[in-house]
């Protein structure tokens, strides 16, 4: 930084000045940028396929990232509340397009080894830093509960399966009120999970449950 000089009155010898102290300048780039980020983040829209007002948003479904309810952890989503990607640019903008939160109900679970379903938040609750690895390695026991047409589906195939009659949020209530998954024991009557812990015992279930007939409805 330059040193300016002035003259002063005291034996005829020049005394430097303080030095003057510069304004951090904030760079224009990322002024731009945490501006339209801002903008973004509160942009929102509650539009249909037609741009008419709609009472709710629809979540893209399976063909997108993200496009089924559900908390998506990652490192640009820390919600609380579960989320999905959703039609017609409904909802909040994004960088990576729209989305709107969903009701909680209607997010997927997976058995855990203790027997109990949980959601990838309960997951991460219940494991804390080893939650991530529990949620993936429970991949193959995701919950299923029976439809009208007697078959037993995930949460997503059960929203597949009602949400062109029902819609966003008509099919999350059948869900709700659905019987859950049942299998055949070797008794020949059709059990939940939880029954087959009861009639097998904890460390028997499993094994008996993954070798059991396809899962149905015994009505």
């Amino acid at each position: 930084q330059a040193v300016s000089f002035e003259e002063v009155p005291v034996h005829g010898v020049a005394r430097a000045a303080p030095p003057r102290m510069m304004a951090p300048r904030r760079a224009p780039g990322l002024l731009i940028a945490s501006t339209l980020l801002a903008a973004v983040a509160s942009a929102e829209s509650m539009s249909g396929e037609f741009g008419q007002t709609v009472l709710g948003c629809a979540c893209k479904g399976g063909k997108a990232t993200h496009g089924y309810c559900g908390f998506h952890f990652h490192w640009g989503s820390q919600e609380d509340k579960p989320w999905c990607r959703t039609k017609y640019s409904c909802g909040k903008q994004g960088l990576k397009g729209s989305w709107a939160h969903c009701d909680e109900r209607g997010v997927a679970r997976r058995r855990a080894q203790d027997g109990q379903l949980y959601t990838s938040k309960e997951f991460k609750k219940h494991y804390e830093s080893e939650g991530r690895e529990k949620w993936s390695a429970a991949e193959p026991y995701p919950e299923r509960r029976l439809a009208r047409n007697n078959k037993a589906y995930t949460v997503f195939e059960f929203r597949d399966y009602y949400v062109d009659a029902l819609g966003e949020q008509g099919w999350v209530p059948e869900w709700v009120n659905a019987k859950p998954e049942a299998r055949q024991a070797n008794d020949g009557k059709w059990w939940t999970f939880d029954e087959f812990v009861q009639y097998y015992g904890k460390s028997e279930a499993w094994r008996k449950w993954e070798a059991a007939d396809n899962s149905r409805s015994d009505l």
